[in-house]
Parts: structure tokens; C-alpha cells; sequence
């Protein structure tokens, strides 16, 4: 008898740490209500050790001459894997593999032989960044020095990403051609730092003595103050963006090189001569009063901010507080010099929160000093804050072109109806570091008292502005879908529609029931179809199918897909399709995953999530295409032949590994319940899976003695006995596949309900882990240490080190 629902993890999907770590919590379930009661425990699913053939035979020698296959007019294409097979054996969840993750190297910078090749800094600059990291102490209000340090001339803005018109020109006989290439910002952000890591150990031995970081930080949130008053309109000063400049340089050298306790000293010093302004009165009246006072110093702008000497917060909220409010208010693309700035200060937020990427977890919380003050002080702000990062992606602002540039001016000139719009289309720098930013913080663990980690609260809050005009949270779900359509193929594209389609129901519902699913659904069949043979990054691949089985559990989209005809798709390779219905296209891809996986990859939650959204479709599939329906009895017989190969070794004896036979019992169990699923709902519908099934009908009748399996053997049998009668009946001669076929679709249009047992349907619902920070975190670190734009030594970025490379 049929047993209750019941729920059975499935393994965890990343496979990202080594064996001597401790093994995380599984940070993704799959709650699965089997007809069946498995005969398997959770403890056994360890998938170690386990042996598989190194090829799978999908012959179909065992041909019946009464059942020929429909003829082929179309030239098949044999799947064979790219890579050579290794080795038998599945992997286990945390051994290492290759993957196409490219985190980066330092042999992708050029070496430099002496520090004067680096040319990143003028020999005035460099020479003021010395006199500040030296043993001399610098009084806050000394106008003359500060201004040589922070307004003489402009830092050079590197690890940017801006496309500046200026940086590479190369001139033919007929136009002129722009080209900037990620090395440039690549060996810009190695060039910085290098040019600054001498002198930032002489700052960080000299800052106790000096307090000379401490006094830049005064004059960086002044500036900052003053940027984000009401009435400051105009230009980004030039103080401004250099003081934050060189706060983040600085900062992430004693991040990546400091304890917690070390980096607190650095940012909590006092500045030597505090004491000339009285704290608490200023010209005899209170803080309050004296709320826009400030030290003007000489005549360049160049002010100091009483309320930052007297705010009793840390500097280090300070300065957070000040980047929040910048990202949260600002508009990046009202003039050339904020966008500039505004972007300084994601690239600042970011070096702040790089104190995990140095810890060997993410879940070592007391350790991320930055990171632990923005997730438990500014709750108040993380809803604007998440609103305007997503903002910045959906809106993909580019950077204003400086107008007075001559190479800009000579370009608009010769091309008037171009601008930056008209080169590459990557996503802007903005818009990037934004979307980076939100799935950082997204993915962190939750706080303590907290039930759930704030910014996922604040994606969850987010509504669609067609419905919801009013609504303080409203973004456009149709800009943001139609961004992530256009861009799938970026692996933090996948992350971001996986997080709205886990936590944000309006916009899950909103994909669900679009009339067009084609367009998303295509390319994530054609993402999953290359990247099973190392195209793509094995966590992008986790994702996806992931993403695939959130869709497979609405019923209407699975109805939906069934009635959705795809012509030829030119990158599905195994055979020529005319016309499928993206239903069954999906069904192969899947259906390639697992036998790619069985052979090769030996992942087991590639054909444990496979068959799960294969299950989820198996109720609504229809006017199956007959070389799906070849394809899914070729799996079974895959599946049968090695369980069979492996009980038989363990009945008579042999040592064999009782995990590989208890995994691939699940698989046929898995594959004949979801047969089973099609057949009792649309059995009428389907009849080139019945003429599957006739055609290798021998291989279920082995196991219909089965104690497992025989329920499921018997509905098959019942089936395929019927409509042999009924063939054997019409006293047909050597009858062809087409008159074959056509009979058995005649035969189930009158076939007797309830000749079938029926079972619980075969559901999958996903269900993420609360530790689901062990897979993401990682994740996240990794695509932001890929992006060039500043430069993390791959020694120290801990984080990543069991990452698979």
C-alpha cells in the first residue's frame, strides 16, 4: 500500500569545501511526497565511493521486429561528452573538480620589475602620500597641507570601469575605433595596489603615533557631509572624491592584513588636536544649534565638520552611514564628477565588507567588523538601500560623457548620432557594483534576535509599480525582467532571479504568468544544455536548475509549456527538431543532465534536481514528441541495467558499496514514477510513449517481482499488454511505424478508465536552508573577486580557497 507523504532531502547542491572541513548543513532541501515509501535513509544519501559505467549504452539492440522505431528522416547526432570519463566512481559533495570559474590569478597582472614602472601617481602625489604615512603628525587644520594632499591634483580614477573616451584611440583611414578591454582596469586595480602597499604599512605602524589616517577620515566625512547637504548643487569637489580615494586604498590594506581589534584602533584614534574645538559648546551654543557649523579652511573648499567631531557614534558608522545615505540619495548621473563619486563609494563599501573574503567561512560573524556594524545598525535604512541598488541595476545608467573632453568632442563631431550607448553593451559600472552589493549582503547570515537575514525581508517587500504606484518599495518587475532576459547568461543575472523568484511572491507570480515563457525559459534549457559539458560554472549550473524547478511547481506554467511549439533551436545539437513543444525540449535537456552527470560529473544533485523537475512536469506532459518519449525509456533502461548490475554483485557476495545500489534504486523509482505519472493522467495524450514502452516493453518486465518497484512495473505492464492485444488484433503485416503508430493512437482514445492505479502525485517543492550562506557567500566573493576592478591577493582571500577553481 501506498504510505503518506513524507519528506526527503535531497544533497546539498554546492560542492565547495574539502573533506577535512566540517561538513555544512545542507543549504538547499527538495520536499518530496513519493507514492512510495523509500527504502533508503537520509544518513545513506553520502554518494561516496560509488561506481558507475564509464559509458551508457542507449543502443536499442534489444529491438522488436513487431514494434520497428518510426523511421527517421533527420540525421541523429550521438551524444558523446566533451571530456574524457574518469575514473569510476561519483564524486562526494566536497571533492574539488574542475571548473570553467575563472576567480583569477596574479599572473593575469604584469609583474612589474621596479616600483618606477608603476606610473599611477604623480611624483608630487606620491610625495604628499609619503609625507602622510610618515611619523609626522598633520594638524587637521593645516590648509596647506591638506589642500597639496587632497586638492592639488586628482587622484587617477582607476579600478572605475568607466569607459573614458581618452583611455585607448587608435585612428584609421576612415573613423575612429574606441576600445578599453578589462585588462586595462585589471592592471590599473594590481598597479594601485602595489604602488600603495609600502606605504600603507608605514601608515598603519606610524597611525598610533600620528593619528594621520584619522585625521584624512575627519576631512573624508566632512567632505562627504557637505556633498550630501540640500543646498550643495554643482560638481563632486575634487577633495571629496580624493579623500574617499584614499580611504578605501588604505582601508583595504589593513582589512586584508589586520585583526578585528587592529582594524578598530586604526579607525577609532583620536585626532591629536580635537581638543582646539569644545565638544559639547561651539561659540557658546549647543550641537543642535551649531548643526550646519563648520572650519572653513583656506579658499578651496576644503572644510572640517564640527557635527563629525561631535557625533558619539564610531567613525567607522560614520563613514558607513555616510556611504548608505550617498547610494541611497544621490542621483549618480547628474554630472560626470557624481558619477565618478558615487561609484568611489560602492567601490569603498565594498573594500569595507571584504573583511569576510579573508575569513577561511562565512559564518565567522565576529570577525567582519564592518560588515556586523551595517547589518546591525542601520536596519532602519536597509529597505531604501536595497530599493536603490536594485534601482541602479534596473535602471543600467551609463556614465555621462565629459563634454569637455577633445577626444569626446571629436568623436561627437564625427559620429553626432553615437554615444557611449553605441559601444559594447556590458552592464554598467553602477549598475554592476550595485546589483554585487545586494546579492553580498542578501546572502549573509541573519543577525542574532533576527529572524531573517534584513535584506531578503527587503526583496520580499518590493512591488511592481503597475500595480502598486504608491507603494514606497514599487520598481518595475516588467524593466526587471525584461534586464534579466537580456543578460541571463551573467552569472550574477542568475542569482538575483533566483533570489526574487525564492523570496518575492508578486514577482514569482508576475514570471509565472507571462504569456511568452519561451523567452526566459530558452535560455535557461540552453545555459543548462552547454554548461553539463563544462561551458559554464558549476554553481551557475546549481542555480539554474534550481530556477527550473521553482517553475516546475506552478501547474498552469506546466500546462502552459506542453501548448508552446519551439522550432529548430540551433545550439540543441543531438538531433535536427523541426518542431517540439518546449515542454518536451525541456524533458531532454533534463533528461541529458542526468545521463551527462551518471557518466561524467557524477553530481548528485544534477540528477536529483533533474528528475525532480521531470516529475513535477510528467502530470501536464502531452503529444509527447517521439524522441522524448525514446529518449525517457532509454533512461530507464540506463538506470535498470546498472541497479541490476550492482544487486546481482551484491547477491552473490561481492563487496559493493550499499549507497550505489540504494541511489540508483531511487533513480528507477523515480523514473517509473514519473511513467506511471503520465500514463494515468494522459495516457490518451500520449501515444508515442506508449509505442516506447511496446518497443522495449521486456525491460520493465524484469522487475515486475520487484518488492519495490512491482506496483509501478504493474500499471506499465498493463498498459503495454493492452495495446499488444489490440495490435496483435488488427492482423497486420509487417506493419510500419506509422501504422503501428496510428493504431495505438486509435486504441487510447477508447481506453477504459481505471484499469490503472493511481498514486499520490509525484511533487517537488523546493525549500532553502537557513545555513544557505555556506554555498552563497562563497559564491558571491568569487564573482566579485573575478571583476577586476580591485585587486584582492589570492592568497589571503581565504574565503575562496576551497572554492572550486
Amino acid at each position: 500500500m501506498p504510505k503518506s507523504l513524507q519528506s526527503v532531502p535531497l544533497s546539498r547542491p554546492p560542492q565547495l569545501y574539502s573533506p577535512s572541513s566540517p561538513v555544512p548543513i545542507p543549504p538547499v532541501t527538495t520536499a518530496y511526497h513519493s507514492p512510495l515509501e523509500p527504502t533508503y535513509s537520509t544518513a545513506s544519501r553520502s554518494f561516496q565511493g560509488r561506481k558507475v559505467p564509464l559509458f551508457l549504452d542507449t543502443s536499442n539492440a534489444d529491438n522488436d521486429l513487431l514494434f520497428p522505431q518510426p523511421s527517421i528522416t533527420t540525421p541523429i547526432i550521438p551524444v558523446t561528452p566533451s571530456q574524457s570519463f574518469p575514473s569510476s566512481g561519483l564524486v562526494s559533495p566536497s571533492t574539488r573538480r574542475p571548473s570553467n570559474l575563472a576567480v583569477g590569478s596574479q599572473q593575469s597582472f604584469i609583474q612589474r620589475k621596479s616600483f618606477a614602472e608603476i606610473v599611477i601617481f604623480t611624483n608630487a602625489q606620491y610625495n604628499q602620500l609619503k609625507i602622510l604615512c610618515s611619523d609626522k603628525t598633520l594638524s587637521a587644520y593645516n590648509a596647506e597641507i591638506w589642500e597639496s594632499i587632497l586638492v592639488n591634483e586628482k587622484f587617477p580614477t582607476t579600478n572605475s570601469g568607466i569607459i573614458f573616451y581618452e583611455s585607448v584611440l587608435v585612428v584609421s583611414t576612415s573613423y575612429l575605433v574606441l576600445i578599453l578591454t578589462s585588462d586595462y582596469l585589471r592592471q590599473d586595480a594590481y598597479d594601485v595596489e602595489m604602488a600603495t602597499v609600502s606605504l600603507a604599512i608605514e601608515f598603519a605602524t606610524n597611525n598610533e603615533k600620528t593619528a594621520n589616517f584619522n585625521t584624512l577620515l575627519l576631512h573624508c566625512l566632512s567632505q562627504i557631509r557637505r556633498v550630501l547637504e540640500p543646498e550643495f548643487t554643482g560638481d563632486i569637489p575634487v577633495s571629496a572624491y580624493n579623500s574617499l580615494f584614499l580611504i578605501r586604498v588604505f582601508s583595504k590594506h589593513f582589512i586584508g592584513n589586520m585583526t578585528r581589534d587592529e582594524i578598530h584602533r586604526q579607525f577609532e584614534g583620536q585626532c591629536l588636536d580635537d581638543d582646539i574645538v569644545d565638544k559639547h559648546m561651539i561659540n557658546g551654543l549647543t550641537c543642535e544649534e551649531n548643526k550646519y557649523t563648520r572650519i572653513e579652511l583656506g579658499h578651496n573648499n576644503l572644510v572640517i565638520d564640527l557635527l563629525v567631531i561631535q557625533d558619539s557614534r564610531s567613525k567607522s558608522e560614520q563613514l558607513l552611514d555616510c556611504l548608505v545615505t550617498v547610494i541611497s540619495t544621490l542621483d549618480p548621473i547628474s554630472n560626470a564628477s557624481t558619477y565618478e563619486f558615487y561609484q568611489e563609494c560602492l567601490n569603498t563599501l565594498l573594500a569595507l565588507l571584504s573583511t569576510q573574503i579573508h575569513q577561511p567561512s562565512a559564518n565567522q560573524l565576529d570577525n567582519n567588523y564592518f560588515l556586523n556594524i551595517l547589518l546591525t545598525c542601520f536596519s532602519n535604512d536597509i529597505d531604501i538601500l536595497t530599493k536603490r541598488l536594485i534601482m541602479n541595476f534596473v535602471e543600467q545608467k551609463s556614465p555621462p560623457p565629459a563634454s569637455t573632453n577633445v577626444v569626446y568632442n571629436a568623436y561627437s563631431y564625427l559620429f553626432p548620432g553615437r554615444s557611449s550607448a553605441a559601444l559594447p553593451a556590458d552592464i554598467p559600472p553602477i549598475a554592476e557594483r550595485s546589483l554585487l552589493i545586494l546579492l553580498l549582503l542578501a546572502s549573509q547570515w541573519k543577525m542574532p534576535g533576527q529572524d531573517k537575514n534584513k535584506f531578503r525581508e527587503a526583496i520580499k517587500s518590493l512591488k511592481d509599480s503597475q500595480i502598486s504606484e504608491d507603494s514606497d518599495m514599487a520598481i518595475s518587475f516588467r524593466a526587471l525582467y525584461q534586464l534579466i532576459c537580456r543578460q541571463l547568461s551573467n552569472e550574477e543575472i542568475c542569482l538575483i532571479l533566483y533570489l526574487f523568484m525564492v523570496e518575492n511572491e508578486d514577482f514569482r507570480v508576475y514570471v509565472l504568468s507571462r504569456l511568452d515563457p519561451e523567452i526566459l525559459l530558452l535560455q535557461i534549457l540552453r545555459l543548462l544544455y552547454d554548461g553539463v559539458e563544462g561551458k559554464a560554472n558549476y554553481s551557475q549550473m546549481y542555480i539554474l536548475l534550481t530556477i527550473l524547478l521553482l517553475f516546475s511547481q506552478d501547474e498552469v506554467f506546466n500546462e502552459n509549456i506542453q501548448k508552446i511549439q519551439i522550432t529548430y533551436q540551433p545550439w540543441f545539437t543531438e538531433r535536427l527538431l523541426k518542431s517540439i513543444s518546449l515542454g518536451g525540449l525541456t524533458y531532454l535537456v533534463l533528461i541529458r543532465i542526468i545521463q551527462y552527470n551518471l557518466c561524467s560529473h557524477r553530481d548528485v544533485y544534477f540528477h536529483t534536481s533533474s528528475l525532480a523537475i521531470m516529475a513535477n512536469l510528467g502530470s501536464s506532459i502531452q503529444d509527447t514528441h517521439p524522441y522524448v518519449a525514446q529518449r525517457l525509456v532509454n533512461l530507464f533502461d540506463i538506470v535498470a541495467k546498472r541497479y541490476q548490475k550492482l544487486y546481482k554483485k551484491a547477491q552473490e557476495g561481492e563487496e559493493e558499496n550499499s549507497d550505489d545500489i540504494s541511489i540508483y534504486g531511487d533513480l528507477v523509482c523515480l523514473v517509473l514514477e514519473i511513467i506511471n505519472s503520465v500514463l494515468t493522467r494522459r495516457l490518451n495524450l500520449n501515444p508515442e510513449l506508449i509505442y516506447s514502452l511496446l518497443h522495449k516493453k521486456d525491460l520493465f518486465t524484469r522487475f515486475q517481482s520487484h518488492p519495490r518497484f512491482s506496483e509501478l512495473i504493474a500499471n506499465i505492464n498493463n498498459v503495454t499488454s493492452y495495446f499488444h492485444v489490440r495490435i496483435s488484433e488488427s492482423n497486420l503485416k509487417s506493419p510500419s511505424a506509422e501504422e503501428i503508430s496510428e493504431l495505438i493512437e486509435t486504441t487510447a482514445r477508447t481506453w477504459p478508465p481505471g484499469r490503472l492505479k493511481e498514486f499520490p502525485d509525484l511533487k517537488f517543492q523546493y525549500e532553502e536552508e537557513s545555513e544557505s550562506q555556506e554555498f552563497f557567500c562563497p559564491y558571491v566573493w568569487a564573482l566579485i573577486y573575478r571583476h577586476t576592478w580591485i585587486y584582492w591577493d589570492e592568497e589571503k582571500a581565504r574565503i575562496l580557497h576551497d572554492y572550486i577553481m
